[in-house]
């Protein structure tokens, strides 16, 4: 099994934790989503980025 690495979005530090050791905030994936020509949700994806800007 391999080891998922993470990244802490207030302070751009890679880790293999679920928190930051350095500001102890939760850390995310930082890869994107697996792109999919048949994406059901993609309509719904598009207005949410556009009304969130």
């Amino acid at each position: 099994m391999r080891p998922k690495i993470f990244r802490c979005e207030s302070c751009k530090r890679y880790t293999l934790l679920n928190t930051c050791k350095v500001c102890r905030k939760k850390t995310e994936n930082p890869k994107p989503a697996k792109y999919s020509a048949d994406d059901k949700f993609g309509k719904y994806r598009r207005i949410a980025k556009k009304t969130n800007k």
